[in-house]
């Protein structure tokens, strides 16, 4: 039998997975970094003058990045005025520069010219009173990438705001839609990607106050409907806890959803959602949830994983953000929290939808914050996390890496929506490019890819917004820059 055994795991192990694991560190560099006074709101990351380099946007501030090595404020001579409030990054009218929509103050969007400089564009001006969110994406497929905005209420008057979908008009952003009032609820996060590889973005929303989610699919031709109860994603609308939303309309007890946000955690392939729910200890509040994409086998219904995935409860989670950290190719989460005596977490992904809290190990000490998001600022092949304020570079003892940038046809020239399927032989990973995740943070346009201990040639699928595929080989630990055909 022991033979057999031996013989047994021989066989298996050239199969297996290429993961390895490796001490993951990170360490402090904010102030070397120049970013002292950035504070801790919500911020994006992107390469605003396409040098190769992440730059930043937190709070209406613009931080270049000069060589990884550190940053410098340009926000006075950028153009851009008083602003405040997150902003999400993307080309909005296909010049080929990226521009970005601050989403506070009735929403404020600029144009790109080049060299960090800004000019004011055109959009429809947002009434509510408090909006937490925006996402980016193309929801026709005509080219130009439209925004969801999550908006939320105003407390104290038990006064909520109709989210807001705007499309864009060759660069004029104008209002396409508003939730009907069935759907008035509280929204504090939004991120998008086509889950059901039906060729049509889809939406998540985020809505707190014991709210359900929103699942908004995408039927084409400005026609969505919000099926998250259908596929399993809506939280557990519990019947028998009640509440009503400020017209009136009564719904199920769900969760507290500050951010969620998409990654393949299983590299099966397909994008599955990671719920970020904050929750007070009655029970009838939703905890975190890890959700499996059930793929085309399940008509792509979510699978429950929490209970296995083991998220310990905290109450004050607030954004979550992903990236495989350590480079051993399997998506790991940063979870922040929003009260000072809770703190954010940073949980590796085991595998099989396990994941342990490593954060002791790493030095990463986040307090009381919703600014959470990853990039290479160094270009090192290691992703870094911005959270609470400060820049945490990546020193761990990590992996082989892939990073891709894509460079789409106008007008969507960030190729935003766009996936990428690397083939590692025995695995594969994918990434899509995404314009705003959790709760009203970026992670850069830019995507990296874990590849554990696999020293062979990439096999990669670029598939295109408009769904076009195109075919590329890379080597490992280069960065790439791959033009649309």
């Amino acid at each position: 039998m022991k033979i057999l055994n031996r013989l047994y795991v021989a066989l298996l192990l050239p199969l297996m997975c290429s993961c390895v694991a490796h001490q993951t560190e990170f360490r402090d560099v904010t102030r070397e970094a120049g970013l002292g006074k950035l504070g801790n709101q919500k911020a994006a990351w992107a390469d605003l003058n396409n040098d190769g380099w992440p730059d930043l946007v937190s709070d209406g501030r613009i931080w270049k990045n000069l060589d990884g090595k550190t940053f410098v404020e340009v926000t006075r001579t950028s153009g851009i005025e008083s602003i405040s409030g997150p902003g999400v990054v993307a080309d909005f009218n296909g010049d080929g520069i990226k521009d970005i929509y601050f989403i506070r103050q009735g929403g404020n969007l600029y144009f790109g010219s080049g060299d960090f400089k800004f000019v004011k564009g055109q959009t429809f001006k947002n009434t509510a009173g408090n909006v937490q969110a925006a996402c980016v994406m193309d929801l026709n497929n005509d080219g130009y990438v439209d925004v969801y905005i999550a908006n939320y209420e105003i407390w104290k008057k038990q006064l909520g705001f109709r989210d807001l979908i705007l499309r864009n008009n060759k660069g004029i952003l104008i209002k396409q839609w508003e939730a009907p009032d069935e759907k008035l609820m509280r929204g504090r996060g939004a991120t998008s990607c086509d889950f059901n590889n039906d060729g049509w973005m889809d939406i998540y929303v985020s809505n707190y106050r014991l709210m359900p989610n929103f699942l908004w699919v995408n039927r084409g031709n400005w026609k969505k409907s919000d099926l998250a109860g259908e596929y399993g994603c809506a939280g557990t609308e519990r019947r028998n806890v009640v509440f009503k939303n400020c017209l009136g309309i009564p719904y199920g007890s769900s969760g507290h959803t500050i951010g969620s946000l998409w990654a393949d955690f299983n590299n099966d392939t397909y994008f599955d959602l990671f719920v970020g729910n904050f929750s007070h200890p009655p029970n009838y509040q939703d905890r975190p949830m890890m959700l499996q994409n059930g793929g085309p086998d399940k008509n792509y219904r979510f699978i429950d994983r929490s209970a296995i995935a083991g998220i310990p409860w905290q109450e004050s989670y607030g954004s979550p953000a992903a990236a495989d950290v350590d480079n051993d190719g399997r998506v790991d989460i940063f979870y922040n929290t929003c009260y000072p005596r809770d703190s954010g977490r940073l949980f590796h992904n085991l595998g099989n939808w396990r994941f342990k809290d490593i954060t002791p190990e790493t030095a990463i000490r986040a307090f009381t914050s919703s600014q959470n998001a990853f990039a290479d600022f160094d270009n090192d092949g290691r992703v870094d996390l911005l959270t609470s304020g400060c820049l945490y570079r990546n020193v761990s003892d990590a992996g082989n890496w892939l990073e891709v940038t894509l460079a789409g046809k106008s007008p969507n020239t960030s190729a935003v929506g766009a996936k990428v399927i690397v083939d590692c032989g025995r695995q594969k990973y994918i990434r899509q490019v995404e314009a705003g995740t959790g709760a009203g943070n970026q992670n850069d346009l830019r995507l990296h890819f874990g590849l554990g201990s696999y020293r062979g040639i990439i096999k990669a699928d670029v598939i295109w917004p408009d769904g076009r595929i195109s075919h590329h080989e890379f080597k490992i630990n280069t960065r790439n820059l791959v033009k649309e055909p």
